[in-house]
């Protein structure tokens, strides 16, 4: 026998790419500043907040 090591035949479950994590990781990254720039006008515009809220702030 030799000793040349067996092919490695198991099957590749991480099917994610560099390019799917950036877009994955802009798009987390993109939905928090959203949520970050409505709360913030939401607390210091009066029209935001009563666009959203429906009562003056």
């Amino acid at each position: 026998m030799t000793n040349q090591e067996q092919p490695n035949n198991e099957p590749k479950w991480d099917y994610t790419s560099s390019r799917q994590n950036f877009i994955t990781g802009a798009l987390v990254v993109g939905g928090n500043v959203l949520v970050l720039l409505l709360y913030l006008l939401y607390r210091s515009v009066p029209s935001v907040h009563q666009f959203i809220s429906g009562k003056p702030l």
